[in-house]
């Protein structure tokens, strides 16, 4: 996938898990009781999982780079 396309993807993507949030902090019915109550937890938690991956999206780098060591100013390893 195109490095441009995944970030582009990557932030609407986070743009509706943040949009999700808002609407189930601040215009979600705050009268739901019981079980409906824990399904707006797993709903938040959801969004957050959402959000998580857009960012992930955004950040991505492939397994090949992840595995490289980092060598610091003076050439020592990290």
């Amino acid at each position: 996938m195109n490095k441009g396309l995944r970030q582009m993807a990557g932030v609407a993507t986070m743009a509706a898990g943040i949009a999700f949030a808002a609407w189930l902090v601040f215009g979600a019915p705050h009268d739901w009781d019981g079980d409906v109550r824990l399904l707006r937890a797993a709903l938040g938690l959801g969004a957050m999982a959402v959000i998580s991956g857009g960012a992930r999206l955004i950040f991505w780098r492939p397994e090949s780079e992840r595995t490289q060591s980092i060598e610091g100013a003076d050439g020592e390893q990290i």
